[in-house]
């Protein structure tokens, strides 16, 4: 659905991009949801076109009630990833020269969410986050036709665990006997995340077979601490719905990138002179007749959703959007109360002016959704 999570709130799913949402569980059910992902990469330049394939782990949620005001979640998501290798060729003078890039690694969360309903129709969540994980950058200059000058690398690996928390809010208006409208935000403060980074830098010669030697060790650091500076955000969100009918609904998101900085030892060690991004995200589903029993693919949640992101990136006077379009469907199994939910997302980032990079992608994601009634006072006669 675009990715659209502010406005909604679904028994049935756990919508962890707004805390506020958890209040919509049953006084008497266990969610739970899984999935992973699939990505299918085509990266494009003046010259030439690369290809990649990744997967991994989506996400794994918990949702439950406590009382008949609080709900609470707990689950494991990815927050951020690294993955990248570039080369630049160049000169100097005349000597021919060789700039190598690469990442890889990324920044996990475990969350545990709570919700409570304020009034009627009025609920605030939040969500305590636990970010940790490493990221790991590498970068060259090789002389491939000199001998007069040594190659150099410069190795940084800087790891993060720390606590970060978001906020939300929902407020459903009911408009007629079953039309909904829900508005709802989002904010997350300006946060100091806690870092240690280790680095090594050296000179090297490349053997016949293309190894490193090493020559010389330049400088070297191992655990020093500083703080990664994760900006402030903060979104808001609408969304129509007729239960077990249709919903449809709209997202814009903003965060303050200028600000984003990782400092080590006092040094500002990663400043990206990244730009301020915003987001819109619409999103619907439609269910034909959920109480079919004769007709399977009329309960069939059948979903739709487009993506626009300005990022925070903008490089050489181009600054780099994206653009999606997803699809999805949620089949019920027979039999039970859990469902499959499989979606497409078909998108393109970036350009390829002033010799940048376009990525074009598809990210498949299949997973699925279990709502049990685990609450329930068994009475025997």
């Amino acid at each position: 659905m675009g990715g659209s999570s502010i406005a909604f709130r679904s028994p049935y799913h756990i919508s962890y991009g707004n805390p506020a949402s958890y209040t919509a569980f049953d006084s008497l059910s266990f969610v739970f949801e899984g999935g992973f992902n699939v990505d299918i990469i085509q990266l494009t330049s003046t010259v030439q076109t690369e290809n990649r394939n990744i997967a991994s782990v989506g996400y794994l949620l918990f949702g439950m009630p406590v009382t008949k005001w609080w709900r609470t979640s707990i689950g494991m998501v990815p927050y951020s990833r690294i993955g990248y290798n570039i080369a630049s060729p160049g000169k100097v003078g005349e000597t021919n020269i060789l700039r190598t890039y690469s990442g890889s690694g990324g920044i996990n969360r475990f969350y545990w969410g709570n919700a409570f309903k304020i009034i009627k129709n009025l609920s605030i969540g939040v969500n305590a986050s636990y970010l940790f994980g490493s990221m790991n950058r590498v970068s060259t200059v090789i002389f491939p036709d000199s001998i007069y000058y040594a190659n150099y690398k410069f190795e940084n690996h800087i790891t993060m665990n720390d606590i970060y928390f978001n906020f939300g809010f929902q407020y459903t208006a009911r408009l007629k006997k079953d039309l909904k409208m829900t508005v709802g935000g989002v904010f997350a403060n300006q946060s100091k995340m806690a870092a240690k980074t280790d680095y090594l830098a050296n000179t090297f010669a490349q053997g016949s077979s293309g190894t490193e030697i090493v020559k010389d060790t330049i400088a070297f650091g191992e655990n020093y601490s500083g703080n990664i500076v994760i900006p402030l955000m903060f979104g808001l969100g609408l969304s129509f719905d007729e239960t077990d009918k249709w919903c449809v609904g709209a997202d814009f998101k903003w965060q303050n990138w200028e600000k984003f900085r990782a400092i080590i030892n006092d040094s500002v060690v990663i400043d990206e002179s990244l730009v301020n991004a915003y987001s819109i995200s619409v999103g619907a589903e439609f269910v034909p007749d959920v109480n079919s029993y004769s007709n399977y693919l009329k309960r069939v949640r059948y979903r739709l959703g487009f993506i626009y992101n300005s990022t925070y990136l903008e490089l050489f006077g181009k600054h780099l959007n994206e653009y999606a379009l997803t699809l999805g469907f949620g089949t019920p199994v027979r039999g039970s109360k859990a469902a499959l939910n499989v979606s497409l997302q078909i998108g393109t980032r970036g350009t390829t002016d002033a010799d940048l990079i376009r990525e074009s992608y598809l990210k498949f994601t299949i997973g699925f959704s279990i709502n049990e009634r685990w609450f329930v006072k068994r009475k025997y006669y």
